[in-house]
């Protein structure tokens, strides 16, 4: 396609801005901004978001004034399909595996498929969440034109579990969107510290890591402290109460709802970052630290091994006793240390929003992007 396409995006991430999915989609229209391009681009919501760069004129901002919890998906099914009549839309995109199933066949439709936690360990993940994505994943699979997945590993589980998908989607992996190149602040931390980054859930296997930290106290004489940087917390495990009871309370510290700012510097004065999790989509933590040439501790399983690749010590994440090696080895190694952070900063450089955002665009418009590296290229 040569002339101006009418894009439309299914914006409603944005109205939780610390969410994942909305930092890729954010991180996406900045760089589609960025571009200059000519093609007009309708964002689409529920209700109001902020973004915190400037729209070029001609795009358009389409929200509703939704006020009640729970109903988002069933103002996008009915109301985005109306506005893309409206608007004339030939393209429509959703970054977060749902599409609105009336649009009109001659729209073309294009999905980004996160991970399919719900399918591949529904145990891990919430009622609602799993009824969402059995529900509308599968129809908005079976209807998009395209789909895009943020790993090889992703793809493959799309693959797995919906064949029909195995000629019409691609790999176009995300990038992080910290600034390591600006200012940081000093490290404040009297001890060393190894950096966990995420929200405390089933799949994040928290337990098991604070498990083996404890192992790991026992194994070396000068352990590193445990900061765990989080959004919010649900499930059984209860990772304060954990603390509290195995004493632990001097060496693993909670940070809740850092701000970039934060994370910036936790990521700058890591030894290391650890992410055991049972499973991950894409593991957007990885790639922030490699923006530090931060050596990793990382599940040997899902798109986590894919994507630290080189970088890291990978680990059996249902055994606290090979993460309570690790945890030793990166302590009392320094070579070992040292090589896995030059490898952590050269791998980081392979992620890049602008390269994602000129794929997608590409797939978008009907163009084959096809896969810059896959997890064999270490």
């Amino acid at each position: 396609m040569n002339r101006a396409l009418n894009i439309a995006v299914d914006a409603r991430p944005l109205v939780n801005p610390r969410s994942g999915i909305a930092r890729y989609t954010a991180s996406l229209l900045r760089e589609f901004a960025l571009q200059q391009s000519s093609n007009c681009i309708f964002l689409y919501s529920h209700r109001p978001f902020q973004l915190d760069f400037p729209l070029p004129e001609h795009w358009k901002v389409r929200t509703g004034q939704l006020g009640i919890r729970g109903l988002s998906t069933a103002f996008g099914q009915l109301w985005f399909p109306i506005w893309a009549l409206k608007d004339n839309i030939d393209v429509f995109w959703s970054p977060h595996s749902q599409l609105p199933l009336l649009l009109p066949p001659r729209i073309r439709k294009v999905l980004t498929v996160h991970d399919l936690v719900w399918k591949s360990f529904p145990q891990t993940t919430k009622r609602n969440d799993r009824i969402m994505g059995a529900l509308f994943t599968p129809l908005s699979l079976r209807i998009a034109n395209h789909v895009i997945a943020v790993s090889q590993s992703t793809r493959d589980d799309v693959v797995k579990f919906f064949p029909g998908t195995r000629d019409k989607i691609d790999t176009v992996y995300e990038a992080s969107s910290l600034n390591a190149a600006g200012a940081t602040g000093p490290n404040t931390r009297s001890n060393p510290y190894f950096l966990f980054v995420g929200s405390n859930e089933p799949r994040k296997n928290i337990e098991r890591m604070l498990a083996a930290y404890i192992q790991y106290r026992k194994l070396t004489l000068s352990p590193f402290d445990l900061i765990l940087a989080g959004s919010y917390q649900w499930g059984d495990f209860n990772a304060i109460d954990f603390i509290e009871t195995n004493d632990l309370s001097s060496s693993v510290h909670l940070i809740h709802n850092s701000e970039d700012a934060m994370l910036c510097v936790l990521y700058a004065h890591a030894k290391a970052l650890v992410m055991v999790s049972l499973y991950e989509g894409f593991g957007l933590p990885l790639v922030e630290a490699m923006q530090w040439g931060i050596p990793l501790i990382a599940s040997n399983n899902s798109a986590v091994a894919e994507i630290a690749g080189n970088a890291a010590l990978l680990v059996d994440p249902y055994d606290t006793d090979a993460i309570a090696s690790a945890f030793k080895e990166m302590t009392e190694d320094p070579a070992t240390r040292s090589k896995l952070a030059y490898n952590s900063k050269i791998r980081g450089q392979q992620f890049s929003w602008r390269q994602a955002a000129s794929e997608t665009m590409a797939l978008m418009a009907g163009d084959k992007a096809g896969t810059r590296w896959a997890e064999g290229d270490n």
